[in-house]
């Protein structure tokens, strides 16, 4: 039999293994900067929202006011106020200076409703990205602001719109939201209050105590939101954003739905 050979030992490698690179332990968050740039801030725009232009319209005459032009051009006129008219890129809000450029309203293929062509001076409400414009709070939620311009026209303020750096979401406490419950019910019965000055002395010493309730409420019934469950405030002088009665704003959006215009704005 042949000599077995001993299997010689493996060689075992001298080389050693590279430690790994510790990587960089930096926060990923986000800093405030960076939330802010998130908003999408237009380029502002100087002027006012409301503009006047004289304009050619055309508009229509129902076969009633084939024998009175003026009453039919005041009629479609009237239609518009209000409304967002495409020609214009405005809501009218007044017309003056009437004229019409023909002496008779045109028919078309068998439709017995007049086409006059008029020249008329409008007031519009335009609003574009980048205007800034102040309104008054009607309603505050952790979703959005709502407002109400000139007490006609509807604008929001999504809460992504709202820098966290400077502001934040404060909720009503049970006893704050007691106090304006209690508050709008007695505003309703105002009118039943005895003013005669003969009122009971306990009813007189109560008024001290609720002093202290009417000065806490002062404040929440500026921006009118009478049945939120919080409010936004500064941060660090957990002031209300309503405190002053208006709220600024820059506006981002504007959104036609049918004949009615609103705005998206951002806080700064």
């Amino acid at each position: 039999m042949g000599e077995k050979r001993k299997s010689q030992p493996k060689e075992v490698s001298s080389k050693k293994s590279k430690p790994l690179k510790k990587t960089s332990s930096k926060s990923t968050k986000p800093s405030s900067e960076s939330k802010r740039s998130l908003i999408p801030y237009p380029e502002l725009v100087d002027g006012s929202s409301f503009c006047e232009c004289t304009s050619k319209l055309t508009v229509t005459l129902a076969p009633v006011h084939s024998c009175d032009l003026w009453t039919g051009i005041n009629e479609a006129l009237n239609s518009m106020l209000l409304r967002f008219v495409p020609q214009v890129r405005g809501v009218v809000l007044s017309y003056s200076k009437v004229m019409p450029l023909s002496d008779t309203a045109l028919l078309f293929n068998d439709s017995p409703f007049g086409q006059l062509d008029i020249s008329v001076k409008l007031l519009l409400w335009r609003p574009i990205a980048g205007m800034a414009l102040s309104g008054s709070i009607n309603v505050q939620s952790p979703d959005h602001i709502g407002l109400l311009l000139w007490d006609t026209f509807n604008a929001s303020v999504p809460a992504s719109f709202i820098p966290k750096d400077k502001y934040e979401w404060r909720p009503f406490s049970d006893e704050e939201i007691s106090i304006r419950a209690s508050t709008a019910s007695t505003n309703t019965k105002s009118t039943d209050v005895d003013t005669n000055g003969d009122g009971d002395a306990d009813e007189t010493t109560d008024s001290a105590a609720q002093s202290h309730i009417q000065q806490s409420v002062a404040s929440l019934e500026i921006s009118g939101n009478k049945f939120g469950s919080g409010e936004w405030v500064r941060r660090g002088t957990s002031e209300s954003v309503g405190s002053s009665g208006s709220l600024d704003f820059v506006v981002v959006d504007v959104i036609r739905a049918n004949d009615v215009l609103s705005v998206t704005g951002a806080l700064r």
